[in-house]
């Protein structure tokens, strides 16, 4: 790609700056935030469905076809395809999730309003991960408008689901099963300072503990001939659990990382204040690093419950995501090393992350993903979110250059 190409390129994203710009307020007045958890969630609630017709209409407005796809047409994900023309065997996939947290009660000016302040655009969800979206949308106008035939296909791709835990059957899973491929992609989760290389796996899960309710100012309770505390066997729980282990190996993704585990994150009990509970309910987390399983951790986990004498308990699976990475010689990781080097200024370390997201979906299936790369700001899952417009731009400076790196152009 001559050097001149770039500049045609730069002056197309310069030209549409404030058109971006506006297109991300738009994506931020949609709202799509996203209430459910992993095992709440439903196909059919419509929460990204204002987003993804904001999204679809723009793609149409730009000269693309996008397919809208997805476990109901309540929720759908949205897919679209610039074409490569010489048949170069290769596939980008972009990839970003539509649906944003909940809004915090400690924001100090409106969560949806999309307001601007001097380098700053603030939002529910600017930064995780509208602005990357709008980077999609306008690093294709921008191929598109200089004239410019790729040699490989470049998909866009917006998915559904991602917030509740990154293991949604229907955003970007629901692609990837329903015919979705890829030589390699990036979920541009936000951060410039890292290409990441992969993400730690997850195991969430929920133990029952089963008593049996009686009231406190009967006999029987007084005898203890009825009733059994699910509360305070929940307690035994938390005790034979409080210092267990994960065995993990290094790993040269997550340096200084292990897997971590942690019980209780919530627990629920009880009925009334003069009832004797019957039932207890906890939940648990647990960080993994490469190689952990999920037969691994239910093992640990019944292991030291099983040595509690008349406990009535049962282990439930709210998630497993396993641990992911991708070696650094990867081109997609050379290029937007490089790029963002002659872009930003600044180069960036190829490390993993700790939350995981929806790149293991990918490389679980043989496509090396990356698993963040995206714009700079600050506030995520918390108050105030904002992106830094001048790396919201610059951005979408490094994307088209990866994209022509990766797919080539076709003569």
């Amino acid at each position: 790609m001559a050097v001149d190409h770039f500049s045609t390129l730069d002056s197309i994203i310069a030209r549409n700056s404030a058109e971006q710009i506006e297109f991300l307020q738009a994506l931020v007045r949609a709202k799509s935030a996203n209430p459910y958890t992993v095992d709440k969630s439903t196909p059919d609630s419509g929460i990204e469905k204002e987003m993804a017709a904001v999204i679809a209409a723009q793609l149409r407005a730009i000269g693309l076809e996008p397919t809208l796809i997805g476990a109901s047409p309540e929720r759908p994900n949205v897919v679209a395809t610039l074409q490569g023309t010489a048949n170069a065997g290769k596939t980008l996939a972009l990839n970003g999730h539509m649906d944003t947290v909940m809004p915090s009660k400690q924001w100090t000016m409106d969560p949806f309003g999309a307001t601007i302040v001097g380098n700053r655009l603030y939002g529910l969800g600017v930064l995780d991960m509208k602005a990357s979206l709008a980077v999609f949308i306008y690093a294709a106008k921008a191929l598109l408008e200089a004239g410019i035939a790729l040699g490989g296909d470049l998909l866009l791709t917006f998915a559904v689901d991602e917030e509740p835990g990154g293991a949604s059957p229907y955003g970007t899973n629901y692609l990837l099963d329903h015919g979705l491929t890829a030589t390699t992609a990036i979920v541009a989760e936000p951060g410039l300072d890292n290409v990441t290389i992969g993400h730690r796996g997850g195991y969430r899960f929920k133990i029952t503990v089963r008593g049996e309710a009686a009231h406190t100012g009967s006999l029987q309770w007084e005898r203890r001939e009825l009733g059994k505390n699910a509360i305070a066997a929940m307690g035994d729980v938390i005790t034979a659990l409080r210092d267990l282990e994960i065995p993990s190996q290094p790993a040269a993704a997550f340096p200084g990382r292990k897997s971590v585990f942690t019980f209780p994150t919530l627990i629920q009990g009880g009925a009334t204040i003069n009832t004797v509970p019957e039932e207890c309910i906890a939940y648990g987390d647990s960080r993994l690093m490469p190689g952990n399983t999920e037969a691994q951790l239910e093992g640990l986990i019944r292991e030291r419950l099983d040595r509690i004498e008349g406990l009535d308990y049962s282990l439930d699976k709210l998630l497993f995501v396993p641990a992911v990475q991708i070696a650094t010689d990867e081109p997609i990781v050379q290029i937007l090393k490089g790029r963002t080097q002659e872009i930003a200024g600044i180069t960036p370390t190829t490390e993993g992350c700790g939350p995981w997201n929806d790149g293991w979906m990918f490389i679980s299936r043989g496509i090396p993903a990356i698993c963040g790369f995206g714009p700079a700001g600050a506030g995520v899952h918390a108050a105030d979110e904002y992106v830094e417009l001048d790396s919201f731009i610059a951005t979408t400076r490094i994307f088209v250059r990866a994209i022509i790196d990766y797919l080539g152009v076709a003569e």
